[in-house]
Order: C-alpha cells, then structure tokens, then sequence
C-alpha cells in the first residue's frame, strides 16, 4: 500500500509541475519563433554569400524551386512557381521538355489524378500534362505568370529536382535519374542504392515520402554548391 501511495504522490507531483510548466511554455514560444527567424536570416545571407551561379532556371515538381529562388533573393527564371505536378506527368514533361514549353497553357475543371479536386485552385494543361497552380487564385492569374515567367527560362542553366511525393514510384524515380538531363536531383524518403542522383532524407516529414521538403531540404542537401556546379 505504501509504494501505491508513493506512486500516486509522484503522480500527482508530475501533474502539478505540468501545469505550471505551460504558462513558462507559452512564454517561450515567441522567444524560439524570432530565434529561428533569425538564424533563418543569417542563413540567407550565407547562402547569397556564397552563391556564384545566379542566371538558373530550376524546374521541380512541387514549390521547392520557388523557395530558393526567394532564399538567395534573385527573380524567379522559370514558371515552375506555387504549383505540382504529379510525378508520372513530371517525368514525361522532362522527356520532352522543350517541346511541352512550347503547348499554350490551357484549363481544366476536372483532375486525371485528383478525384477529390473541387475547383479550389486552377489546373492548367499543357497538351496532357495537368500543372496544378495551388498557390493561385484564379485562371488568369495562373496563365499570365506563366507566359511571363517562361520567358525567362535559361535553356543553357537548367537544374532538376523530384521528389517522391505525388503518386510517385521507384519506377518514375528511375526513369527520371536515368534522363539525359544534367543537374538532376531526387529528394526521397528511403534510401534507394540503385539511384546515382539521390538525396535520402534520413528523417522525412512525410508519410512514406519526404513530403515538404521546400521547409527542411537544406537539413539535407546544400543547394548553393549544387547551383555552383561543386555538389
């Protein structure tokens, strides 16, 4: 009965530091978010530091590129901005990738890939590649800023990112390491021997994939010494 009751006042004790641990918690939370504000910042500005490549275009599957391009704090040079792509229309748009470039953006209300979609973002077509422009609000807006910024395109600059995310398999993922593309990359959450261009993020966000990878890739893969030609 003792050691019931020892166990019930340590309990009890643990409850009660608990609660006076939230105000202290509380307190703390904007302290930790301006720290990692501004070892955000300083890790910008060594990214910019470093950074000699600065006329790319990055082409990826998701936002990611749109984040770099706003990391080291230079003009976006690719329409691949706020939008994915599913993986299987990623990698039979880099096959081709110059002649897609050249489809007139079209829309579409209903998705090929997905059945829950309800018009809460436009879907662009690019002949029969769904681009979704998540981060737009209408049409308009999609088909201007991707007219304006595929103009900017560098044809003789390009960088390459997939992640496994989006209805991915290893099957796309090696169709893609094995395109006759330079400055590939593949984000992923397992740790596939068989693929020459990956980066295996050893603790993913993501279930069963890495999924955002635009917040934590730089845990894993330094981007400036992959623009410098140095990766």
């Amino acid at each position: 009965m003792k050691g019931k009751s020892f166990l019930l006042k340590m309990l009890q004790n643990l409850k009660l530091i608990k609660r006076r641990l939230k105000p202290i918690k509380r307190k703390l939370k904007p302290i930790k978010r301006t720290y990692k504000k501004i070892v955000y910042s300083i890790t910008k500005s060594n990214m910019r530091k470093r950074l000699k490549n600065t006329d790319f275009s990055i082409i990826s599957d998701n936002c990611w590129g749109g984040r770099v391009y706003e990391e080291l704090g230079l003009p976006y040079r690719t329409p691949f901005i706020g939008l994915y792509i599913f993986s299987e229309d990623y990698v039979k748009l880099l096959k081709n990738f110059k002649k897609y470039m050249e489809y007139e953006l079209t829309f579409t209300n209903n998705s090929k890939w997905n059945t829950e979609y309800d018009g809460e973002y436009p879907i662009g077509i690019l002949n029969d590649i769904e681009i979704h422009f998540l981060h737009y609000s209408s049409m308009e807006e999609a088909y201007k800023k991707w007219n304006k910024r595929k103009k900017r395109i560098n044809y003789k600059n390009i960088f390459f990112k997939m992640n496994d995310d989006n209805k991915c398999s290893l099957k796309l993922l090696k169709e893609f390491d094995t395109l006759d593309l330079k400055n590939k990359i593949i984000f992923a959450a397992f740790n596939y021997k068989e693929l020459d261009n990956l980066i295996h993020f050893t603790n993913p966000i993501g279930n069963g994939n890495v999924g955002a990878d635009l917040f934590y890739y730089n845990k894993y893969f330094d981007v400036v010494n992959w623009l410098n030609g140095e990766y």
